[in-house]
């Protein structure tokens, strides 16, 4: 059978994506509207949005570890094979959500089964990102790296926009009816565009870049021992742009509905319609990158993020939504799109294919720890001497950070240790 052509490698990373991250987002958009009373009944509204919050950011503590275990396979035993795996992960654990009793029926066992199912995805993600991104890129043609690789990263910004519209929808139900059943509707629905993903993806055949390398000895000490400030490099580019994407998302959502009295459904259309919007730039940003210095255009992207979303927090407390809508549209479109479309291409240049998932998804997950933790560090700074101009001066300085860390990985790239020499070894 002839080898994917690099459309349909790029669909295989795009449709995936969108299913892990819409199974993601469901869970974030639930935690912020309707967890927190659900399982944790009896707690004040504020300590309950905290606890809610916290279990979302749960998941990102074992993304590391996912981000080792499926790089492993993905560096030993195949692209293909980790995201099979991922995929089907993400899928069981988002439907049991679904299926999960209340707190009112089963008690405090009702949080730690959410936490645990929370963890399963977690994993889950911690390997799918890393493996979308090495399919997209690694099937792609010389000098179209940046383009075709965007299409992993615009998955996951649909998956968010599908999430969102669910979300939206559900939304118009009454309040009652929401709580009781119509906040499982978009976690059981999961389980056909789960099936679909899986389908796309069992007809894949490996990329080239990991056929022509051959079989590797341990990733994952090599990447540890080779590869740490190639690692701390991808942290610092991550981190910034992930964790203003949650703020986003996630936290300013609640913020919006309950602090500033934006009204909760139209909130979550202007969400949808930002991140619709994303997609559609990912590719514009990634086709530049394949003209422009990938490191300068990445580090652009990271500084313009931080920079408007301070405009954004100023539109919010307007409370005009013509504003809000604009200023969201331009930290997607010009920020964490220039960003979000650019780094797949930006990870595979500064990575040898021998430790290429396991170093590149280490990377990207100790990151997403750090992001995680955002909007539940936003609501505990909401109340600060300095309020959310505490959270904007975090996100702003984390994408500075970013930004240097951009400009030197890309430099030193090629001067990166030579890739490790075929082997057989299994790793210990």
């Amino acid at each position: 059978m002839a080898a994917p052509s690099p459309r349909r490698a790029a669909s295989a990373a795009f449709l995936g994506s969108v299913v892990e991250y819409y199974d993601l987002v469901i869970y974030g958009t639930a935690s912020a509207l309707v967890f927190g009373k659900l399982f944790f009944h009896g707690a004040g509204p504020q300590v309950a949005l905290v606890l809610s919050l916290a279990t979302f950011a749960s998941g990102y503590l074992v993304r590391p570890l996912g981000g080792l275990l499926f790089g492993y396979i993905g560096d030993r035993r195949g692209r293909r094979t980790a995201v099979l795996l991922t995929i089907a992960l993400m899928g069981v654990a988002t439907v049991l959500v679904g299926l999960l009793p209340g707190y009112e029926a089963i008690g405090p066992l009702a949080p730690v089964l959410l936490v645990v199912l929370r963890l399963g995805q977690g994993l889950a993600v911690g390997g799918e990102l890393g493996g979308a991104v090495l399919i997209s890129v690694e099937h792609a043609p010389a000098g179209k790296r940046g383009f075709y690789g965007s299409f992993s990263t615009a998955g996951a910004q649909a998956g968010t926009v599908l999430a969102t519209a669910v979300f939206a929808l559900v939304t118009l139900l009454p309040q009652a009816q929401l709580e009781s059943w119509g906040w499982r509707v978009p976690f059981l629905g999961s389980a056909l565009i789960v099936l679909v993903g899986l389908l796309l993806r069992y007809g894949l055949e490996e990329t080239p870049d990991f056929v022509a390398s051959g079989e590797r000895a341990r990733p994952i000490r090599t990447a540890l021992t080779r590869y740490p400030r190639a690692i701390l490099g991808i942290v610092l580019v991550m981190a910034g742009m992930m964790s203003i994407w949650y703020v986003l998302t996630i936290y300013s959502l609640s913020y919006a509905v309950n602090t500033a009295g934006v009204d909760r459904t139209t909130m979550l259309w202007v969400i949808t319609v930002a991140t619709f919007l994303v997609v559609v730039m990912n590719p514009v940003w990634g086709a530049l990158s394949d003209r422009v210095h990938r490191g300068r255009l990445l580090a652009a992207g990271l500084l313009v993020e931080g920079g408007l979303l301070a405009v954004y927090f100023v539109a919010l407390d307007s409370r005009s939504v013509p504003f809000i809508f604009g200023a969201l549209l331009a930290v997607a479109g010009l920020g964490h799109a220039a960003a979000n479309g650019i780094f797949p291409a930006f990870i595979v240049d500064c990575l040898p294919t021998e430790v290429r998932y396991t170093a590149g998804s280490l990377g990207m997950q100790v990151a997403g720890v750090i992001a995680g933790f955002a909007p539940l560090t936003a609501v505990a700074l909401e109340d600060s001497v300095f309020g959310i101009w505490t959270i904007i001066v975090v996100c702003l300085a984390l994408c500075v950070a970013g930004a240097g860390a951009a400009l030197a990985l890309y430099r030193s790239r090629e001067t990166l240790p030579a890739a490790v020499p075929v082997a057989v070894a299994v790793e210990s």
